[in-house]
């Protein structure tokens, strides 16, 4: 038998008398990739936490990792002696300090007189930087880096804790939220190669198709509990999903609705830093999507259209022709756009601001009178649009980076739509959600559309894609290669033309 790298035994957690995590058991053994899925706030990032000493479990639970009894909770700063690592949703990673600093912080070699020998950290660096073909400077700070290349240092740093402790766990929160499909193969590689070395590796992920690819068995918590473990190959999809949101999800046909011939956007010669030449018309109550693989150009078509980047061209929203030389936010907004970015912690929302003050920033004017804002009635609002796009909790009051990831995204959608834009420009916006929240805001972008809306939709989730879009553009080297709509827009499809030469 196996011997088990880490066993969890009754873990609970409870915040202020809420129990968000209830007497959870299971175990990995060593070699294998063991997936943890369940909806947004189902405690998998709790038991993470607990794991990484950030949270004390509540008494009673027990944890043991490579045979040996782990006291709880875990010292802070212990995680790394016990043999395990983490890939944290949000990184971990200090954006002010350079690559070498965020790689090598606590194990500098120091030489005559206490100095660093910084020449020895970034040849160090520079080794492990290329067994992951990651092309970054070791001087390079890290806010500098792009999302993909910040993800892959969290992946470096932490096959390198791995590496000294000699084995043990490596764990993965959401590592590919916010990688591109490219990316996502060069990761699982790595990770097959830990497995293949003897750690055991705990992988969370909202994507299905990630779970069956990578994992031997998979763990699904909800609503705090254990919903069950499966061997990952044994267990249907439909029956995944099921213990995931705790009931059968109802099948949805989200492209049916067809848009008018009023086109309402046209790009013209769009051009950006891998964008070239993209033209392209949008019509009313039409979603249309936009795909491809990293670095094609594609994830930059909202933000220019937005004016939010620098780029070149032209875009004629309700036959008005704005140059993007000229072309600002506060232009498109004025024009009937709206655009929900990527990335909610850095780009979408405000973290540690409230969620009332969020939700209403585009619209504060609207609860002033005679000059002084009136908070009852801002209140209200948001609670009425809490409750209609099903926001948990429903406190305006709450900073919005407590929330899950898919209660944010609802919150961020709600605070767009309310305006009611004739134009949604939407990046990534089923990226890193549980399946009942992505299922809740797909729901939502076939209603605006069939209410007259129009929707471009960029996202590498296929899927979705060909689930919600009339059509669909595929990207390659900065340019519109392929348009797919009618019976060739299928999730197959779409795949084969993204990698397609």
């Amino acid at each position: 038998m196996t011997a088990s790298a880490i066993e969890v035994a009754g873990l609970s957690k409870s915040f202020a008398g809420v129990r968000v995590l209830d007497d959870v058991s299971f175990a990995v053994a060593e070699g294998e990739i063991h997936g943890l899925v369940g909806r947004n706030g189902s405690g998998k990032s709790t038991l993470i936490k607990i794991l990484s000493g950030y949270h004390a479990p509540d008494p009673g639970g027990a944890l043991r990792v490579r045979g040996r009894e782990v006291e709880l909770p875990v010292a802070a700063g212990q995680s790394g002696n016990l043999g395990l690592a983490f890939v944290h949703q949000d990184l971990g990673l200090t954006p002010t300090l350079t690559v070498v600093e965020n790689l090598r912080v606590g194990r500098f070699a120091a030489g005559r007189g206490g100095r660093i020998r910084w020449r020895d950290e970034r040849t160090i660096v520079t080794r492990q930087l290329e067994r992951f073909e990651l092309d970054v400077s070791p001087e390079a700070r890290v806010e500098k880096l792009t999302s993909v290349q910040r993800v892959l240092l969290a992946v470096v740093r932490a096959f390198a804790d791995l590496e000294a402790a000699d084995g043990g766990v490596l764990i993965l929160d959401e590592p590919t939220a916010y990688l591109p499909r490219d990316g996502v193969v060069q990761l699982f590689d790595a990770v097959r190669r830990a497995a293949t070395e003897g750690s055991g590796v705990i992988f969370v992920s909202h994507r299905l198709e990630e779970i069956n690819a990578l994992t031997e068995r998979v763990s699904v918590l909800r609503d705090g509990r254990l919903a069950g473990t499966e061997v990952t190959k044994d267990v249907p999809e439909s029956r995944l999903i099921e213990m995931i949101v705790g009931r059968q999800l109802e099948e949805a046909d989200l492209a049916e609705h067809a848009s008018t011939n009023e086109v309402v956007l046209e790009a013209d010669g769009l051009s950006g830093e891998v964008a070239r030449d993209v033209g392209f018309k949008l019509r009313r109550g039409e979603v249309l999507g936009l795909t491809g693989l990293i670095g094609m150009g594609q994830e930059e078509v909202p933000y220019l259209l937005f004016g939010a980047s620098p780029g070149t061209g032209r875009v004629v929203v309700g036959g008005r022709a704005l140059p993007l030389d000229d072309l600002t936010p506060r232009v498109a907004m004025q024009s009937g756009m709206a655009l929900l970015p990527a990335d909610r912690q850095r780009d979408s929302g405000v973290g540690r601001l409230s969620v009332s003050e969020n939700v209403t920033l585009p619209i504060v004017e609207r609860f002033h009178l005679h000059g002084l804002l009136r908070p009852q009635r801002e209140h209200a609002h948001v609670v009425q649009l809490l409750d209609a796009y099903d926001v948990v909790p429903r406190r305006p009051g709450r900073e919005l980076g407590t929330l899950s990831g898919g209660n944010q995204q609802k919150a961020l959608l709600a605070k767009w739509i309310q305006q009611q834009p004739r134009i949604v420009l939407l990046h990534e916006p089923t990226q890193g959600i549980d399946v009942g929240a992505r299922e809740q805001v797909s729901r939502e972008i076939a209603a605006i559309a069939a209410r007259g809306t129009s929707v471009i939709l960029c996202s590498s989730e296929y899927d979705d894609l060909a689930r919600m879009c009339e059509r669909v553009l595929v990207f390659r080297d900065g340019r519109v290669v392929r348009e797919l709509h009618g019976e060739a827009l299928s999730e197959e499809r779409i795949v084969e033309q993204c990698y397609a030469t």
